[in-house]
């Protein structure tokens, strides 16, 4: 029998400090941090008794809300302590996850976010130049599309141990309409996306396997490529029977393996032309940001700057603006 070492390290209350610590940031004028900030030093010590004791964690409600980015998405929020206890199972777990994404995955990685993926991209296409044929997939609905069962069994094999199958499964299943229904995992937690970024790493693996790429390793100057940023993925080759029987085997895959939806709309041959791809466009000259991009960003400040948000805290909107606007300014 495994050693059972997870759970411990999980609910260890200094691990659980430092998720405090982390949820705290940039929270300290809102109403579920100041509610917790009273004698949080207990509150922890009743979670570490809860964990232990249950190896379950009993979820509070979720509260709603949209966002446009540009689509319009449903985002869940947790409470404070709930996100607490997310921070401390991502700190513990995501290392050992992390191991094993293949060098194609992007996305909630350290050193590979949505900027490294661009220029990951750029770099490719500066490569091959006009003489490529580029397929585009994404998935339909994504974070409500994936198989609880499907995550959790293959979750679970990735771990270690089996201490925290029961909070594995617990949080899986914490947001009641998606319970119901066995599908789904709520936009807004850490652990989400987590779990969002697993769930599709098979799929790098078989795409790395079809295209006879190195999974692992990322080798330059190859004529075929691969990458994924969550549920967006872009295959590249010489040749365009390839890159269409590539994408069309990885729709299949992901129907027949994740039960994933991806629909002939989100089937988007592009040839050799630009490639839309987090909020840019790149080509073999460059990356370029989408115009609606910009207008995104713009507007923001003006809503800050209307609602009395501090300077500080509107110049840092603004460095992060003109940080993602230099990309497209930038020589790959």
């Amino acid at each position: 029998m495994k050693e059972e070492i997870l759970l411990q390290k999980i609910a260890n209350f200094k691990n659980l400090v430092e998720a405090f610590s982390t949820c705290s940031k940039g929270k300290r004028n809102k109403y579920g941090h100041q509610n917790f900030l009273f004698n949080y030093g207990e509150k922890l010590k009743l979670i570490e008794h809860e964990l232990l004791a249950t190896k379950k964690f009993k979820w509070g409600g979720y509260r709603r809300f949209y966002v446009y980015d540009p689509k319009k998405r449903l985002v869940m929020a947790a409470p404070f302590r709930d996100r607490v206890v997310h921070t401390a199972i991502h700190s513990v777990i995501e290392p050992t996850i992390d191991q094993t994404f293949g060098h194609c995955s992007y996305a909630c990685r350290v050193g590979m976010g949505n900027r490294s993926a661009v220029v990951r991209l750029a770099i490719q296409l500066k490569f091959m130049g006009k003489e490529r044929y580029c397929v585009k997939l994404d998935v339909q609905k994504y974070f409500a599309s994936v198989d609880h069962e499907i995550l959790y069994k293959k979750f679970s094999r990735a771990l270690p141990d089996e201490s925290i199958n029961p909070l594995l499964w617990s949080l899986i299943r914490s947001f009641p309409e998606y319970s119901k229904i066995s599908r789904g995992i709520p936009i807004g937690n850490l652990t989400s996306q987590l779990f969002a970024n697993f769930y599709l790493s098979g799929i790098d693996r078989h795409a790395c396997s079809l295209l006879g790429l190195n999974y692992d390793e990322d080798e330059n100057s190859q004529d075929d490529f691969y990458i994924r940023y969550m549920d967006d993925m872009i295959i590249i080759s010489r040749e365009k029977k390839k890159s269409i029987e590539v994408a069309s085997n990885l729709v299949n895959f992901g129907k027949s393996e994740l039960k994933l939806s991806i629909p002939s709309h989100k089937f988007m041959p592009l040839s050799n032309d630009p490639v839309p791809f987090l909020g840019f466009l790149v080509d073999e000259y460059g990356v370029k940001p989408l115009r609606r991009n910009e207008r995104k960003f713009l507007k923001k400040v003006k809503r800050l700057k209307k609602k009395n948000y501090s300077l500080s805290y509107r110049a840092q909107v603004l460095q992060s603006y003109k940080a993602w606007q230099s990309l497209g300014l930038e020589k790959v």
